[in-house]
């Protein structure tokens, strides 16, 4: 880590380890990037990736939810297995391992569900099986059930949410479903405002159905991917700042204010390991994942200080088992600016 010099009243200390072992209010020079800094409560979080235990079942185009410790992916396709193709396969962890449990009714892969909500409570609609699909599913922390479908069929579609009975379903790769959003009140879907920014395979998302943002993904023709993000205040969509790197294919979650977005693709043949962390305004480049991959499962607690992406696709490669963790801080470090 670069060192740094922390302000405390009127002493000045120097360090060289991780500046987040602070406490809020401490204020440090770095001297690598020549650039004041505060640890303040809140804001975008500062944390690392870890190892954890692989997936019982490598693929990609799998989804999930809840966090590092707790977490459910299901789903996906699979080029192994008896046979290989897409899976009904739902598995749970418990911070070191994952255990097969309930599968859903519907094998299908590339297909969206509610990120941050709890592993004992989630929902996953539309996706691939083939063809695109309308069905949506609710889990109750032991059996998936059917509920009310999508207006509109789609694949590759993208979607968010913090618990079973509020989501929201974005874009997706069929006919008519590019711009389209659709509402879940726990209940049934109903169509609602366009994004401007069409993006017909796999954005991600993070919030609930009246506050969240929604940004990457790809559009057509070819692989095209966007930088782009959008906020939802429960009735309109609007620009925001735009991600570092365009990608699509990426994990990501959180709320409309803190948010995470990690791994990805670039294009055709361009795959990344960066991890970008939200404050409500701007996009931070943050730690690395240790692989890069992208199209797994990536869910994460509404506040980012724990996420976890699992599976995916490496360029060249199998499809992956891996599983790496999020953990963050409560806090952030903040670059200090004068007008």
């Amino acid at each position: 880590m670069s060192e740094y010099k922390g302000i405390k009243g009127f002493q000045v200390q120097t360090r060289t380890e991780d500046p987040t072992d602070g406490i809020a209010g401490d204020f440090y020079y770095n001297s690598t990037t020549g650039t004041f800094k505060t640890i303040s409560a809140g804001g975008a979080p500062i944390g690392t990736w870890s190892s954890g235990g692989a997936i019982n079942q490598a693929r990609y185009g799998n989804t999930g939810s809840g966090n590092a410790g707790n977490a459910i992916t299901t789903g996906g396709y699979a080029d192994s297995g008896t046979p290989a193709g897409y899976k009904a396969i739902t598995e749970q962890y418990d911070g070191t391992s994952w255990t097969e449990v309930g599968d859903l009714n519907q094998a299908r892969g590339f297909f969206g569900g509610t990120n941050s909500s709890p592993y004992t409570a989630s929902l996953v609609f539309g996706g691939a099986s083939p063809p695109a699909q309308v069905d949506t599913e609710e889990w109750n922390g032991a059996s998936w059930t059917e509920r009310a479908d999508l207006n509109t069929a789609r694949i590759q579609n993208g979607g968010f949410g913090a618990n079973a009975e509020n989501a929201l379903c974005v874009g997706g790769n069929n006919p008519g479903a590019l711009d389209k959003v659709e509402s879940w009140d726990g209940t049934s879907w109903t169509e609602i405002a366009e994004f401007s920014t069409t993006r017909s395979e796999m954005p991600v998302g993070a919030g609930t159905n009246t506050a969240g943002i929604i940004y990457g993904g790809q559009y057509p023709p070819g692989v095209n991917v966007t930088a782009n993000t959008e906020s939802w205040n429960g009735a309109s969509w609007t620009e925001v700042n735009d991600l570092n790197v365009a990608k699509g294919y990426h994990g990501g979650g959180g709320s409309s204010t803190v948010a995470l977005a990690y791994g990805g693709r670039t294009g055709p043949s361009g795959q990344v390991a960066t991890t970008e962390s939200w404050d409500g305004t701007n996009w931070t480049e943050v730690a690395d994942l240790a692989t890069a991959r992208y199209q797994g499962a990536g869910v994460s607690n509404t506040t980012g200080s724990s996420a976890l992406f699992a599976g995916g696709a490496i360029q060249s490669s199998p499809l992956s088992a891996l599983t790496e963790e999020w953990t963050a801080a409560d806090f952030s470090v903040k670059t200090v600016t004068t007008s």
